[in-house]
């Protein structure tokens, strides 16, 4: 037998006792071995905070998931969560058992992954992008996915890089890609390619050439994305660690809009450069090189951190191979 298959024999062999051990000893008492489908819908309510989001991130309804937790407290024979609050609160028994349920769980999926020599099963796939991405390599990372899960439920979003954060920490969205400024303790972040921004504006607006001092370019309207924007936010905390303050400021939530405006001559932006080439190449666009120049920003898929380490394997293989900001989507 070759090493690698031998290796994963044992590997296999392994989760399979372990969690033998646990059904049989860490749950001591169960008359009837809980479903995944039940320990499923005790991780989601405990994690989201209420049986409706747990539904909808099952895909199932909120009776459906109130059902299998009534049937979980019958086998187990005791209370799981506390009915006496507003709030979905788990009891002090409720507390000890969600680390055993999610260690079956992720056992559970490491055994599947193994067993099948595959990527993780997934069958539904909520997730979130910046505009930058819809742009430029969504297409290809739809592409791959579908071939790799013919039968996958997608459900793409494209949003301003703040609100993907909040939906993914209120567990609707199950990973997003945004830059990674905006990443917090509790979640997992992968880096995936880096953007160079530089400043643009139109041919017609700036004939200044060579290297323009930074601070020199706000005698112009800078336009930007503002703080909802993952760029945005770094490049707010570039330029005041820069000291630099720009008083004259246009912020959009969208990019094709700063490109607009930054064509119809409204004033400077910072802008993608390969994504943009095309119109600097057709002298619609025209880059100003400025002392400071722009740092790149790099781009990461991030995921709650309580997300399979096999789902988060898979997503970011697929990224990482789809991933090209360089080139934008051709239209016609």
């Amino acid at each position: 037998m070759p090493r690698a298959s031998h290796a994963a024999g044992l590997e296999k062999r392994d989760l399979n006792d372990r969690f033998d051990i646990l059904k049989r000893n860490e749950t001591r008492g169960w008359r009837r071995m809980a479903t995944l489908k039940q320990l499923e819908a005790l991780h989601w309510i405990a994690v989201l905070g209420s049986y409706e989001k747990a539904a909808e991130r099952l895909n199932t309804t909120q009776s459906a998931v109130s059902k299998r937790i009534q049937e979980l407290e019958a086998d187990l024979g005791t209370a799981l969560f506390d009915r006496s609050k507003r709030r979905v609160r788990l009891t002090v028994k409720g507390e000890a058992i969600l680390p055993l349920t999610d260690e079956l769980l992720d056992l559970h999926a490491r055994l599947v992954a193994i067993g099948s020599s595959q990527a993780a099963p997934i069958r539904q796939l909520r997730f979130g992008v910046t505009e930058l991405t819809a742009l430029t390599w969504l297409p290809a990372f739809v592409a791959e996915i579908r071939a790799t899960y013919p039968a996958i439920v997608l459900e793409p979003e494209v949003e301003m890089s703040t609100d993907l954060f909040q939906r993914l920490r209120d567990g609707t969205l199950d990973f997003i890609v945004v830059p990674d400024s905006i990443w917090q303790p509790g979640f997992t972040s992968v880096p995936l390619a880096s953007v160079q921004n530089v400043w643009m504006c139109s041919p017609a607006l700036m004939h200044d050439r060579g290297i323009v001092p930074l601070a020199e370019i706000g005698r112009f309207n800078i336009l930007t994305q503002g703080t909802r924007s993952g760029s945005g936010l770094f490049f707010a905390k570039w330029l005041e660690g820069c000291g630099v303050r720009f008083p004259r400021l246009v912020t959009s939530n969208s990019m094709i809009a700063l490109v607009g405006l930054t064509i119809a001559e409204i004033g400077i932006s910072y802008l993608p450069l390969h994504c943009c080439g095309g119109l600097i190449e057709q002298g619609k666009l025209r880059v100003i090189e400025t002392d400071p120049p722009l740092p790149p920003v790099t781009y990461a898929a991030m995921f709650r951190s309580d997300e399979s380490a096999n789902v988060v394997n898979t997503i970011s293989s697929i990224s990482r191979a789809t991933c090209d900001f360089s080139h934008p989507i051709r239209w016609a």
